[in-house]
């Protein structure tokens, strides 16, 4: 379990730079973050004013442009990002970021690209290679998908990109959220009406979304709040490939390809007949099953950087998230997902005035989860009672600082009691201890 990179390796560093190019002031934890020349030139020469830039990347920085990504010469990747900001002391603010390990977007052509907001599949866990492999093979067929998975897990985002993966990609993506609509309205807003149909409506008539996805994909979310009697509509289109708008007398041929999403148990729904044995047969041709976060821990810090990034942009802020407020992070099981994480880091973003985030915000569940301790019934002996919480503390310091090092200078004790105190507890020394 290598749980040190995920609060070590995804961390800014801020360079506040005066306007002959001398490095006034660093901010940030660099060690161990970048290439061996900047981390050198940083950590052994204490009194470093300017930096090597030749020597450290492939191509050194264009300090004309905003945002930049450059190699180092030993094979890694960083945002290179500056700032103007014209104080008396400083020129600008040169922003650092690792992001060798943080990214792997796949796209149409495999590459990684750079985005913004959550546009893109981000991962680096075998759980999502795994559907990202199949998600590649079934693109390029038309067969349906059903995508299952908790609130927030990305089903959205996964849908887009099958389509972006597939031969549809220059067509339409038209998505709907089957949920989101009045009973009365989705099938006029799936099928469209013909003129004159309703009083006060459109006079030319309406096309529906299945005409507008013509050639393309169309995206039915939440598809189990689909009312039962369009549930049966819907078999129709899926069986013929064909549509009929209200109002209309002949049916229309079409070529969409259909993926649907829910968070809900559709076989169980089947077996109380809320909802169509057969149209779930129909569109449970390829099911794919998006874990939930806490299942796939290890792509949280990649996920947490990318919001980050995100924000920093949006908002046009430096902000960094603190190593102790990263591991917290990690250890909470996010319930709402992706979505919730994605909420989260940019409260912190837009509430914290301080430059380094150094806690999580307060909210109600993150809270409860923060203040977890140790939990006492009854009477106890004094010390027997100072033994729990001792251990509570010590295995909960070197869970979110992963090293007996940094647990340690957290609980201000020597390494050597920490040691001492994990062996007694019979808890494996799992992490690097640096």
């Amino acid at each position: 379990m290598e749980n040190k990179h995920y609060v070590d390796e995804h961390v800014n560093l801020l360079l506040f730079i005066s306007s002959t190019y001398k490095i006034k002031m660093i901010l940030g934890h660099h060690e161990n973050v970048f290439a061996t020349s900047i981390s050198d030139t940083l950590s052994l020469n204490k009194d470093v004013t300017t930096l090597d830039w030749d020597r450290i990347f492939i191509e050194k920085p264009n300090f004309d442009l905003d945002e930049q990504i450059l190699f180092t010469k030993n094979g890694q990747k960083i945002l290179f990002s500056i700032t103007k900001i014209s104080t008396n002391d400083f020129e600008f603010i040169i922003s650092l970021t690792n992001i060798t390990k943080c990214i792997k977007i796949h796209m149409q052509q495999s590459e990684i690209t750079q985005s913004t907001g959550l546009n893109s599949v981000v991962f680096v866990s075998e759980k999502m290679q795994e559907l990202m492999d199949i998600t590649k093979t079934i693109a390029h067929v038309n067969s349906t998908v059903l995508l299952l998975g908790e609130s927030g897990v990305g089903k959205s985002l996964l849908a887009r990109e099958i389509h972006t993966l597939s031969s549809r990609a220059a067509q339409a993506f038209v998505s709907l959220n089957c949920g989101s609509l009045p009973k009365d309205l989705i099938e006029s807003e799936l099928f469209g009406y013909e003129q004159g149909t309703f009083t006060g409506g459109n006079k030319a008539g309406k096309i529906g979304l299945f005409e507008a996805a013509n050639n393309g994909t169309i995206f039915l979310d939440e598809i189990a709040e689909l009312p039962y009697d369009m549930q049966s509509k819907l078999l129709d289109v899926l069986q013929e490939g064909t549509i009929r708008k209200i109002g209309g007398v002949k049916a229309q041929k079409i070529d969409v390809r259909v993926i649907a999403a829910t968070n809900k148990n559709l076989s169980s729904l089947v077996e109380k007949n809320l909802f169509r044995k057969d149209l779930f047969y129909r569109l449970n041709v390829v099911p794919l099953e998006l874990p939930a976060l806490k299942d796939r821990k290890e792509d949280i810090p990649l996920l947490i950087d990318y919001f980050l990034a995100n924000f920093n942009r949006k908002y046009n802020q430096h902000k960094i998230i603190s190593e102790y407020s990263r591991a917290k992070l990690m250890e909470y099981d996010w319930p709402g997902n992706i979505r919730e994480l994605e909420n989260i880091i940019e409260r912190m973003v837009v509430t914290n005035t301080e430059m380094v985030i150094e806690s999580l915000p307060k909210d109600k569940t993150l809270s409860a989860f923060e203040e977890n301790t140790v939990e006492i019934k009854g009477i106890l002996p004094l010390k027997e009672a100072k033994k729990l919480v001792e251990k509570d503390l010590v295995l909960k310091a070197y869970k979110i600082y992963g090293s007996t090092y940094k647990a340690a200078k957290a609980l201000k004790v020597d390494q050597s009691t920490i040691v001492r105190k994990l062996q007694q507890y019979n808890e494996i020394l799992q992490y690097d201890d640096v």
